[in-house]
């Protein structure tokens, strides 16, 4: 009776010890901290996010101008556009926060340069554009035509955590959500498009896309020639400017655009500051689901 016992207790003292390597093989992956000069110039305490101006941040990114989010409100305070500042960007995995704010001066805002003003409002209609999708077919605006439909504009080697793979982050939720619906809410549709179409071939769309489990029948990539992308997205309000050829040359702003069945635009989003749950309440009233 003796011996039979001893597996059993055996037993019973290895679990622990396999769930103590199963959690260990789940640890956190590393947070790695970069630090960043400029002058902050604006802020959001709405959403906890300042625009900082900065200088080349080493071994990330170099210098533009970009918001950043911030975990704690308490660094805000006191603050104002115009301070110079020097901070600590902290990047784990796809998010990435400012965790320190030393102010260290102040220095009067350069003159805002020109921005391009959307030539389109709420209720006014989307003219068809023709783009190339990430199986490299021909697909057209009108591939929304009769549903709702959400556009957006990305860029597969964006380095920021915070800015088009959020959007990304976004659109496999509204995904989700979506497949998941029943009536008209299931026949919304997704369409990101490229900003980078030097890059963002289709190949590279396609593999982009395979990544994030898109659905070719509600979520499709799709790139044009950069004078029609330029074009098309100045319709919204987008602004993109290309400084040299890496990854990080890339300044632009985000728009994400909600349109009902006939193509017209229902709103138009900016940032990342905007929930999956939020727009999809939207898309319900739209759908009319």
């Amino acid at each position: 009776m003796g011996s039979s016992r001893r597996p059993v207790r055996l037993a019973i003292k290895l679990v622990p010890l396999a769930l103590l390597a199963a959690f260990a093989c789940r640890k956190a992956p590393p947070i790695r901290e970069f630090a960043v000069v400029g002058q902050i110039v604006a802020i959001d305490r709405s959403t906890n996010y300042v625009t900082l101006r900065h200088e080349d941040i080493k071994g990330f990114m170099p210098g533009m101008t970009m918001p950043f989010a911030v975990k704690d409100p308490a660094l805000l305070e006191g603050r104002v556009p115009g301070d110079l500042v020097a901070a600590t960007l902290q990047v784990q995995n796809t998010d990435a926060w400012i965790s320190r704010l030393t102010r260290t001066g102040s220095a009067p805002l350069p003159a805002p340069a020109e921005r391009p003003a959307a030539g389109l409002a709420p209720g006014d209609r989307v003219p068809d554009q023709a783009f190339v999708d990430q199986d490299d077919a021909p697909l057209t605006l009108a591939w929304t035509d009769g549903r709702a439909a959400v556009v957006t504009f990305i860029y597969t080697r964006c380095p920021l955590p915070d800015f088009c793979p959020a959007i990304d982050r976004r659109f496999v939720e509204l995904q989700t959500s979506i497949k998941g619906a029943a009536g008209s809410l299931a026949d919304v549709r997704l369409l990101s498009v490229s900003i980078d179409p030097a890059f963002d071939r289709p190949a590279v769309l396609n593999a982009h896309a395979k990544k994030l489990g898109a659905d070719p029948r509600v979520w499709r990539f799709v790139t044009a020639p950069p004078a029609e992308i330029a074009a098309f997205g100045r319709q919204f309000g987008l602004d993109v400017r290309q400084t040299g050829s890496a990854p990080a040359d890339i300044e632009h702003n985000l728009r994400t655009v909600v349109l009902d069945r006939n193509r017209r635009i229902v709103e138009t989003r900016t940032g990342t500051g905007w929930t999956a749950a939020g727009l999809l309440a939207t898309l319900r009233t739209v759908a009319g689901a």
